[in-house]
């Protein structure tokens, strides 16, 4: 069986979800395969500049986020949105990253991608920076060489757009978890759920 994970690195409630990844992810990392497909929410003509307006939208449904999970959003996020408003807003950028370990340390993908979004929404880093991946490499004890390699190139471009084609195929709004069996696919996770509930599904399919 296979935990399909479709996400956006600026999806707020996607950081919401997080103790569900995380836990998703430390229970049944043995027994099924993670892919994670990042949507790509913000690339393109659709890539935001990091405003006043564009902190105030954020604010209002960060406070929305922990009523419903209770997830915190970090100081220093919170001192990236007020201060930086020149900032790019561009999913194409860590979403290239999470397809990059997808490839060169795919065990690692789902850690990965969790602390990207940590990256932004608990320490308030700049997705627009090699820094902020290069910090996460040197925790999860991936290659960064290999990284860099293939992150830079091309192909990895095209790859995240074919990603982003794959990832609406299964759905159009984040975080949505899915399981795939025996060429079946089951919705687990639309938004967010109690984590006891989404392990009975997973508990359930695997039975």
């Amino acid at each position: 069986m296979k935990i399909i994970y479709v996400m956006d690195p600026i999806c707020g409630w996607c950081y919401g979800n997080i103790d569900n990844t995380v836990r998703l992810f430390e229970d049944f990392k043995e027994q099924v395969e993670f892919e994670v497909l990042p949507g790509g929410m913000w690339s393109g003509a659709n890539t935001r500049i990091q405003s006043t307006a564009m902190m105030n939208y954020f604010l209002k449904h960060d406070a929305s986020i922990t009523h419903h999970t209770g997830v915190l959003f970090g100081s220093a996020y919170l001192d990236f949105i007020k201060n930086r408003h020149d900032v790019v807003l561009d999913s194409e950028i860590p979403s290239k990253a999470i397809v990059t370990v997808s490839m060169i340390a795919p065990n690692q993908i789902m850690p990965f991608a969790v602390e990207v979004l940590k990256a932004r929404f608990l320490h308030g880093k700049d997705y627009n920076l090699d820094s902020t991946y290069i910090e996460i490499l040197a925790k999860l004890q991936i290659n960064e060489n290999q990284f860099l390699n293939f992150f830079k190139t091309n192909e990895f471009k095209q790859m995240t757009q074919d990603v982003f084609k794959k990832a609406a195929s299964y759905a159009r709004s984040y975080p949505t978890m899915l399981a795939e069996k025996d060429d079946q696919l089951y919705l687990l996770e639309q938004g967010y759920l109690p984590y006891e509930e989404l392990k009975a599904r997973v508990v359930s399919l695997l039975k």
